[in-house]
Order: structure tokens, then sequence, then C-alpha cells
């Protein structure tokens, strides 16, 4: 097999990553993907470290098989990832750590894995970022109604969107590992609190502060 140059196998990445999504939500589509893929190579850009093609690439797939949206897949996530990697050619250590970031990036996966690398903190940071400000506004909503969730519910608050900044997205300003991604995670995060004092001043109908 003629071996291809770094477009080429990004190319490649793209088109199995958009094949392997079709299912998701509009948050968590083929936008949300290059959204982070943009975000994690400026942040390489900004901190001066990791490698960029396995930055991209881990970017392109760190959602396959996102369990929100996995529905009895045969396949094991890390067999999926390997076996395609490997038809392109892709080295063991560039595969082992692409999956290394799809099984342990998520807010959900809990701690922060003891064998995390520049690169792994790099594609979290863009992931997290683009779930806090205007978008991350946007895609919690649009989970939300994909789901059929109710908007917020005072008395049952956990299992609304509205609850879901409170489980998860007002967190993630000081769960940033990069010094960039922390700089950018601040003005995201105030958007978030603008946001939700505009919403609990019209939802109480009275003035918030």
């Amino acid at each position: 097999m003629q071996e291809m140059n770094k477009q080429q196998i990004i190319t490649q990445v793209e088109e199995f990553a958009k094949r392997c999504i079709t299912q998701h939500d509009g948050g968590h589509d083929w936008w949300h993907l290059d959204r982070v893929r943009k975000t994690a190579l400026y942040l390489q850009s900004s901190e001066g470290s990791g490698d960029p093609l396995i930055i991209e690439i881990s970017a392109l797939l760190h959602d396959i098989d996102d369990k929100k949206f996995r529905e009895g897949e045969s396949m094991k996530t890390e067999e999926k990832i390997g076996f395609f990697l490997k038809s392109l050619n892709i080295e063991n250590n560039i595969i082992n750590e692409v999956i290394y970031i799809n099984k342990n990036i998520s807010f959900s996966a809990g701690t922060k894995p003891v064998n995390f690398s520049k690169e792994f903190d790099i594609v979290q940071d863009a992931d997290r970022l683009d779930a806090i400000g205007a978008i991350g506004i946007a895609r919690a909503f649009n989970y939300g109604g994909f789901r059929n969730n109710v908007i917020y519910d005072p008395e049952v608050n956990s299992s609304s969107t509205i609850g879901h900044f409170y489980d998860k997205l007002l967190k993630l300003r000081e769960l940033m590992n990069t010094t960039t991604g922390k700089q950018l995670a601040y003005e995201r995060h105030d958007f978030l609190e603008l946001f939700l004092n505009q919403f609990f001043k019209e939802w109480e109908f009275r003035k918030r502060t």
C-alpha cells in the first residue's frame, strides 16, 4: 500500500468520523468535531507542545461510539478505531494514543487518568470549550430537545437542561488543563452565568442579580 501524506490521512479520518456519527444529535455532529479539531490545533500552536497529527486525529475521533448514542455495537470502540487507523498505516504509538484519548476524554469518565499526555490535555480542553459559551448553551438545549428533556423543573432540577449547567457546564472552567484553555474558558464561563441570570429573571419574572 502506498504511503499517504498527512492531508490524505486527515481526509480519510474525516470521512470515517462522518460515517460513525450519523445517529448523533446536532450538538455532536460533524461541525462539533470540526470545531474541536480547530480549537485543539489552536491550543497546540499557542501552547507550543503536543503532536499536531495525534491531536487532529484524536479530535476528529473523540466522539466515536459516544455512549450517549451507542446502539448495540458488536465491535469494541478500540477495535473499530484501531482497525481503521491500521488500514492507513498509522504507527502503533499514534493509534494507542488516539484510542486512549477517546476512552478517557469525557466528563463522565471521572477523574483525570494517570497516564495523560499533552495531546490528551489539549483535545480534552478543546472538547470542553465547545461545551460552554454561546455554542455550549446551544448544544445543551439541542441535546435536551433530542432527549425530550424539560427545559427546567424547579422540583427535579437535575433532569432538566438547566440542571445540566450545574451538573457539568459550570464546573468545566476549573477543570481546564492548559494555560490557553483556562484563559478561553473564563470568557465562555462568564457567558453561561450571564445567560442563567437572564433565564431566571424571566422564569421568576423578577429582577435577579
